[in-house]
């Protein structure tokens, strides 16, 4: 199974919105669990390299955030999946942001870990910043909301 095949499997599984996937014949086994309780997983052969599953769930997302009209304000949601931190470094000294800060569009709110890399989850709303949906150091999910701007 070479890498376009695995890409597109993801797809399928999001945009039909199954919350589990197993997939195996006699040369690969592919898991997806994205269910609350769990980080989505990829599972693949022994002998492929560690880091090769986690490249198939974060390489086909995108760092881009959306946002969506929701009767207490705007959510700002996560493009791709990995951890969430509110500053670039893992121990919680100094937050981006808090709540009652104002953002713009374009403002750094966080980062997602992904493949051992930082992406930097920017705004694409203006507002104060009215809630907080994520803890730093959790694991977010593809369009899941990451903060409330009002």
């Amino acid at each position: 199974m070479n890498f376009e095949n695995i890409e597109q499997l993801i797809k399928l599984v999001k945009e039909n919105e199954l919350k589990k996937f197993k997939y195996k014949d006699y040369e690969h086994e592919i898991e997806l669990d994205f269910t609350e309780e769990n980080a989505p997983v990829a599972s693949m052969p022994a002998s492929m390299p560690q880091g090769t599953a986690d490249s198939t769930q974060s390489q086909s997302s995108h760092e881009d955030q959306s946002a969506s009209a929701d009767s207490e304000g705007k959510e700002v949601k996560a493009q791709m999946v990995g951890t969430f931190y509110l500053q670039e470094e893992k121990e919680l000294t100094d937050p981006i942001i808090k709540v009652g800060d104002q953002v713009k569009s374009g403002d750094v709110i966080g980062y997602i870990e992904a493949m051992k890399v930082m992406n930097e989850v920017t705004s694409d709303v203006d507002g104060e910043v009215t809630d907080i949906l994520v803890e730093h150091g959790s694991n977010v999910e593809y369009d899941q909301p990451i903060i409330r701007v009002k």
